[in-house]
């Protein structure tokens, strides 16, 4: 099953400070074969990245299937949010970006992060919500 690996996965794949069993979930995520990037993770990823540590990330991404942003990815991600402000949810715009181009390209989300959970119950959004060892 593809999937895009949101930014908090790939974080806790490369800090060093991510202890070792939470390493671990998100080195597989980030290495399964049907990993996916997309351009607002990209975004995310290298705006967060020292100077010292981009070439290498670029380098790394650059191996990564990237999915494109379509132009209609703007109102989509608009009816999206307006769903989760009614719904009473408040989602980041990258967030709600991420979750429109998964949507868009039929795709999964594989994140640590619970809200896209509840986006899930009231859109096509399909998560695979990984757990942070204790």
């Amino acid at each position: 099953m593809e999937q895009v690996i949101d930014t908090c996965v790939w974080i806790d794949h490369l800090r060093k400070g991510t202890p070792h069993a939470t390493r671990q979930v998100a080195d597989v995520a980030v290495n399964d074969a049907d990993a996916l990037l997309c351009e607002p993770v990209r975004f995310e990823l290298l705006y967060g990245a020292a100077r010292s540590e981009r070439p290498l990330l670029l380098r790394r991404l650059e191996t990564m299937p990237l999915i494109q942003t379509p132009p209609q990815l703007w109102h989509e991600a608009s009816v999206l949010a307006a769903q989760a402000c009614d719904a009473g949810l408040r989602v980041s715009s990258i967030d709600l970006l991420i979750a429109t181009l998964c949507m868009h390209h039929d795709v999964a989300l594989t994140t640590f992060d619970t809200h896209f959970e509840a986006l899930r119950k009231f859109s096509k959004l399909r998560v695979n919500l990984l757990s942070r060892p204790a």
